[in-house]
């Protein structure tokens, strides 16, 4: 264990010294001079080496393991009760309802999501609730997964899902309200961050692997690009039917008049 935080720890070093010479680089050619609170600065980088040192380590030991396991175990399992014929993707119901559960509830948690609503609100003045914004952006990932796991397990074309879903997204953008499209088309980025993406990745890797006929380099991927699609959907859509509801009646001025 500690052979593996050493290596860990160094290959963090690796990846974070080329954004601190970038960093550097201005500070010191185009500013000219020390920022301000400098030795809080250095704390917080070592903050931040430890705890993406001590990430990565849990990344290797538990998210990505558990993503293949319940990947394979519930593939497995569906496998079985088809046993007697080829396995149809109505076998795979467990399946499904795990990637659902597993992409709600990661979302949900997601800490960069957290603080992007959290901002939001204070942004609008409360108009736009982050328990609300972070549960539709998570219900789109869910969908979003559902519907990457169902095309593993049928295997259509990833671009049978792709081309309908942007041609929604265009739809939904020129009709929403204008404040909210910007914001649409950036919740998929936050909702799928450290927690989601490595466990989305080795689910999908796994799950293309185990299931019969599919290859995991063709087929294993393009569950993360579905689950940043259908956010932008379900936010798009939310605000949509919300612009709806707060439309007066046709007639109302006519009859309060």
């Amino acid at each position: 264990m500690i052979g593996h935080l050493a290596a860990e720890a160094l290959a963090t070093l690796k990846d974070v010294v080329p954004v601190a010479i970038v960093v550097a680089f201005f500070q010191l050619v185009v500013v000219r001079r020390p920022p301000a609170g400098l030795t809080g600065i250095l704390i917080g980088v070592g903050y931040v080496l430890l705890g993406l040192t001590l990430f990565r380590v849990g990344l290797s030991l538990s998210l990505l393991p558990v993503g293949s396991f319940m990947a394979e175990q519930l593939t497995r399992a569906g496998a079985a009760r088809g046993a007697d014929a080829a396995a149809g993707w109505h076998d795979y119901l467990w399946l499904y309802l795990f990637v659902a559960a597993i992409g709600l509830a990661a979302t949900l948690i997601e800490p960069s999501l957290k603080a992007v609503a959290e901002r939001v609100r204070a942004i609008t003045g409360g108009a736009i609730r982050p328990w609300s914004l972070r549960l539709v952006i998570a219900s789109g990932v869910a969908l979003g997964l559902l519907l990457g796991t169902l095309r593993i397990v049928v295997g259509f074309p990833m671009e049978y899902v792709v081309v309908p879903l942007l041609a929604a997204i265009a739809i939904l953008a020129l009709s929403a309200p204008r404040a909210i499209v910007p914001l649409a088309l950036d919740s998929g980025a936050m909702a799928t961050s450290v927690v989601t993406v490595p466990m989305i990745s080795a689910f999908g890797v796994t799950l293309a692997a185990t299931v019969p006929g599919r290859s995991p380099l063709t087929d294993g991927f393009g569950l993360i690009l579905l689950a940043l699609l259908l956010p932008v959907v379900s936010l798009l859509a939310f605000a949509q039917l919300q612009a709806w509801q707060r439309r007066p009646p046709e007639g109302g001025e006519k009859d309060a008049v």
